[in-house]
């Protein structure tokens, strides 16, 4: 059971994609206003526009610097956790695990991971198998039955 790649690279880089986005719009908000339509009625240069539309971008950028090392690939199986990061492939014994958490509020089902001899937590997705109810989650898929199973055998 892997993680879902695709989810895997929509959450690591969509706060870039929404920084370049609103970077894009701050720009021709400033350049070609005109071009931006608010209410039916072209718009007109502002200041106080082009400001907040940069301040979201910067904000969006930090956010992506912040988290974008936190996202991997894992693949989990019974008695081990192959974590794929930065190229690399590391295998983790489930004894050596100090803590596997469910975020909640985050679509598809998205996890944080701690093992014993790193003090990085690391982030990773299941398939998008789960029940949602005013954002707290449960978690359907294999890897999130496997993933209780787990916690439950080992008190994690």
């Amino acid at each position: 059971m892997e993680s879902n790649k695709t989810y895997h690279y929509i959450l690591k880089y969509g706060f870039l994609g929404i920084s370049i986005l609103l970077i894009i719009l701050s720009i021709v908000s400033w350049v070609a206003p005109a071009s931006m339509i608010l209410n039916g009625k072209p718009a007109i240069r502002e200041v106080s526009t082009t400001l907040i539309l940069g301040l979201f971008a910067i904000f969006s950028l930090i956010v992506f610097l912040i988290i974008r090392d936190k996202f991997v690939i894992v693949k989990l199986g019974n008695q081990t956790i192959n974590i794929k990061y930065k190229g690399q492939e590391r295998a983790v014994s489930w004894l050596e695990v100090e803590q596997v958490k469910l975020i909640q509020f985050v679509y598809p089902p998205l996890y944080k991971l701690k093992t014993k001899d790193s003090e990085n937590t690391i982030w990773f997705n299941t398939e998008p198998n789960f029940i949602s109810a005013n954002g707290f989650m449960k978690d359907l898929s294999d890897m999130g039955d496997l993933i209780k199973k787990k916690k439950r055998e080992l008190g994690i």
